[in-house]
């Protein structure tokens, strides 16, 4: 009796050949009288032949990032040719060598059609497991987590705030009147926030612009008066200062103070994190700790400086500036992070609460990217599909656990 994962496996080679055209006579006679089988399995078909759905699938298979993974295959399976032949045959030098030039490669692209057969497989499971779960989802239906938006709250030193949003002209009307109000003779500080699930850009009155992450806090002066310009942030922000020889712009976070000489950079200065990194993108920066007489240090692009809370020390290290700020691009990259470390980063972006089931998972190492702005549930869908997790969803609350 044939299994129904091997049934999948079949129909799912049989649509691939049908979508290339290489389909024989045979072939989409089984795939004809699968379909004929029961409304479910045509439902299934015509699903895949939709294009809006698959528009859908492959947007989200284009937000995982494969190259990583193809590249940790590509070096085990050289690993492996190299002990193969280390053990064995030699009289092949140059497959050791260069791992895939002669008999590497042979393996190499039998595993890269795997994937592509693989990734193939993804788009018919999905469409087939749609229908399996569309009764079991209409009965324990809850809202999609949804992805954050522009939103921030100004607040005056009055105490008087301003809501926030996507719309300019009337942010810029909203400030004004409550300005109006509250007009005084001084530079007076704002304090501009995002919560969780916000973002927002702010130009500030020397032409400066300041992206804030969610769960960011600028404080800045409404015009910067005076022979400086220094402002006050927590959270994440990204700032593209404008340059002014004869008027410095500072940045203090966390007990870092950084000295700007017109340029781009990010800061990531949470309050529950016990580092602060701070990443050049071009121009040049100095970092010292805002107390004690120690020397600045000096930043060049394409470089972070990490700034540990508790002993008030720097180190510096090389970094892709792209990967830091990939979140202004509307996708999250990470590298090198753990699950503990990726879900403080989407909770704050997505607003939930979460929790391991077995706190061994949150040391587990993740590579790869997904949607900014995508719903929760695509989300889910990628880290699923990358495999060895599970993440359940309880209304705001999401569980992390081992597949099983």
């Amino acid at each position: 009796m044939t299994r129904p994962n091997e049934t999948q496996e079949l129909i799912s080679l049989l649509i691939v050949k049908q979508l290339m055209g290489t389909i024989t006579g045979e072939e989409q006679q089984t795939l004809d009288e699968w379909r004929q089988q029961n409304a479910h399995n045509e439902a299934a078909y015509q699903r895949l032949m939709d294009t809006d759905s698959q528009s859908v699938e492959y947007r989200r298979s284009r937000m995982t990032d494969y190259r990583r993974p193809l590249a940790d295959m590509k070096r085990r399976l050289s690993a492996a040719m190299a002990e193969q032949a280390a053990g064995g045959d030699v009289s092949e030098p140059e497959a050791v060598s260069h791992g895939f030039r002669i008999a590497g490669s042979k393996y190499f692209y039998l595993a890269a059609a795997a994937l592509l057969f693989l990734v193939g497989s993804v788009i018919f499971y999905r469409g087939y497991q749609h229908m399996q779960q569309e009764t079991e989802q209409a009965q324990v239906a809850q809202a999609d987590i949804q992805p954050g938006r522009t939103q921030a709250v100004l607040t005056l030193d009055n105490g008087k705030t301003v809501e926030l949003g996507a719309d300019e002209t009337l942010n810029t009307r909203a400030i004004a009147q409550v300005q109006q109000k509250a007009a005084t003779q001084h530079a007076a500080p704002n304090t501009l926030t995002t919560p969780r699930g916000g973002e927002f850009k702010v130009t500030l009155e020397d032409g400066t612009e300041v992206w804030l992450n969610a769960q960011t806090t600028l404080r800045y002066p409404e015009t910067f008066d005076g022979d400086e310009r220094r402002v006050e942030v927590t959270g994440e922000a990204y700032f593209n200062v404008a340059k002014n020889a004869e008027k410095p712009f500072y940045v203090v976070s966390g007990g870092q103070e950084v000295r700007v000489y017109g340029t781009e950079f990010n800061v990531h200065a949470y309050q529950d994190e016990p580092t602060i990194f701070t990443t050049l993108v071009e121009g040049s920066i100095s970092l010292k700790p805002v107390e004690g007489n120690r020397s600045e240090l000096m930043l060049t692009p394409g470089n972070q400086a990490v700034f540990s809370r508790s002993d008030a020390s720097a180190r510096v290290r090389k970094v892709d500036t792209e990967v830091v700020t990939s979140w202004r691009s509307g996708v999250f990259v990470f590298e090198n992070q753990n699950l503990e470390q990726i879900m403080r980063t989407l909770s704050r972006w997505y607003n939930f609460e979460y929790e391991f089931a077995d706190q061994r998972v949150a040391q587990t190492e993740f590579m790869g990217s997904i949607p900014r702005y995508g719903n929760f549930s695509e989300v889910v869908d990628i880290f699923q599909k990358m495999g060895g997790i599970q993440l359940v969803q309880h209304g705001s609350r999401v569980i992390i656990s081992t597949k099983k």
